[in-house]
C-alpha cells in the first residue's frame, strides 16, 4: 500500500472512495494469478460474481508470450474463485484478444484468450467496446497514461451453465480431416450399401453422426468435403471422399485435447457405416481458433458460410 501511494498520486483518495461503499474494500499487495490463496481458504472460502482485470500487461515492454502467460495464469487464478453464474472481466487492447482474427496469422500474432479460458474450463461469453471512464495510468510502472489503439475490448468470461451461448462469431474451434474410401460399388449405389456417393458428399448423415457424439453444447460443422482420386503404393487408384469437421463451442469450452477425443470417437462411430482410409486415422486435430478465420482457411470446395 505504501508503495501504490508513493506511485499513483490518487492512490490514497481512491482507496477511501471504495471503502466508503458498504461490503466494499481495497486491499492491496493481492498477486492476481494466485487469487485462491488469499481467498480460497476452506473454512471461510470467498467467490465472486464478477472479477474484473483492466489491460493487463507484462511489466515494462513485453513481447506476446509474456502477456499470453498473465493472461493464462490469471484466468486459472479467477476461475477458482468465481460463483457459478459468475463473470470474468479483462479489458483489452484492438486485436490483443484475438477472437475476431479473420486469419490464422491474425490469431497466432494476439494473446489467444478465448483459447487459455477454455483449458480453465471457461468461455468467452461475449464482446463489447470498451471506454474507461477513469484516468488511465501505469505505463511501465509510473503513474504516467498509456495508449489503448482505436477499438478497446471488454471480454466477459463464464462458466459453461446450458444458458451461456457464444456468438458465433467469437466461437473457438478446432478441426480436423476425416477421409473415407468410396468402393466402386458405393459409386455405382449398389443395393446393398449404405450411402451413394452423393449422399457421402452431401455430409448430412456424417454431420448427424458426429454430432451425437459430442457434448451437448458442442456444434458440429462439415463446411468443407472434396472427392480425391488417391494411388496407392501398389499403384491402384482409389477414390476418397474427404470432410472438414469442425467443432464449435457454441455453450461448452473446446481445447485441443477434448477434440482430439472427440476425434477418436468420431472415426470408431463413422467406420460402423462407411470404410475410413487406414493411413489417414488418427491424425491429431488443429490448434484452436477463432471461427471467423475458418473459412479464408479453407482450400478446397465449401458448401459456403453458415
Amino acid at each position: 500500500e505504501e508503495t501504490h501511494n508513493k506511485v499513483y498520486k490518487y492512490s490514497s483518495l481512491n482507496a477511501k472512495i471504495i471503502n466508503s461503499f458498504s461490503k466494499h474494500n481495497a486491499l492491496f499487495g493481492v498477486d492476481a494469478t494466485t487469487l485462491k490463496t488469499y481467498f480460497g481458504g476452506s473454512d471461510n472460502a470467498t467467490t465472486f460474481d464478477r472479477i474484473q482485470f483492466n489491460f493487463p500487461h507484462w511489466r515494462g515492454k513485453a513481447n506476446n508470450r509474456y502477456n499470453r502467460q498473465l493472461l493464462n495464469d490469471f484466468l486459472c487464478s479467477a476461475s477458482t474463485v468465481l460463483s457459478p453464474r459468475g463473470e470474468i472481466h479483462i479489458a483489452l487492447c484492438d486485436g490483443q484478444g484475438g477472437c475476431s482474427s479473420t486469419t490464422l496469422q491474425q490469431w497466432k500474432g494476439s494473446w489467444q484468450a478465448s483459447m487459455f479460458a477454455a483449458e480453465h474450463g471457461l468461455l468467452l461469453a461475449s464482446v463489447c467496446p470498451y471506454e474507461p471512464r477513469y484516468n488511465l495510468s501505469s505505463h511501465r510502472g509510473v503513474d504516467r497514461p498509456f495508449n489503448l489503439g482505436k477499438k478497446p475490448k471488454m471480454h466477459v468470461f463464464a462458466k459453461p451453465n446450458g444458458i451461456v451461448q457464444v456468438p458465433r462469431d467469437i466461437q473457438l474451434c478446432c478441426r480436423h480431416e476425416l477421409h473415407i474410401v468410396v468402393s466402386e460399388d458405393e459409386e455405382n449405389g449398389s443395393s446393398d450399401t449404405i450411402c451413394s456417393m452423393d449422399q457421402i458428399l452431401a455430409g448430412d448423415a456424417i454431420e448427424m453422426i458426429i454430432q451425437g457424439i459430442v457434448p451437448d453444447g458442442v456444434r458440429v460443422e462439415v463446411p468443407a468435403r472434396q472427392i480425391l482420386e488417391i494411388r496407392e503404393a501398389e499403384g491402384s487408384l482409389q477414390k476418397v471422399a474427404v470432410f472438414l469437421i469442425v467443432y464449435c463451442s457454441e455453450r461448452y469450452p473446446v481445447t485441443r485435447s477434448q477434440a482430439d477425443s472427440w476425434r477418436e470417437l468420431a472415426e470408431v462411430e463413422v467406420e460402423k457405416f462407411v470404410p475410413l482410409r487406414e493411413n489417414r486415422r488418427g491424425r491429431t486435430v488443429s490448434h484452436p481458433f477463432p471461427y471467423p478465420s475458418l473459412h479464408p482457411e479453407i482450400k478446397y470446395r465449401t458448401t459456403g458460410e453458415r
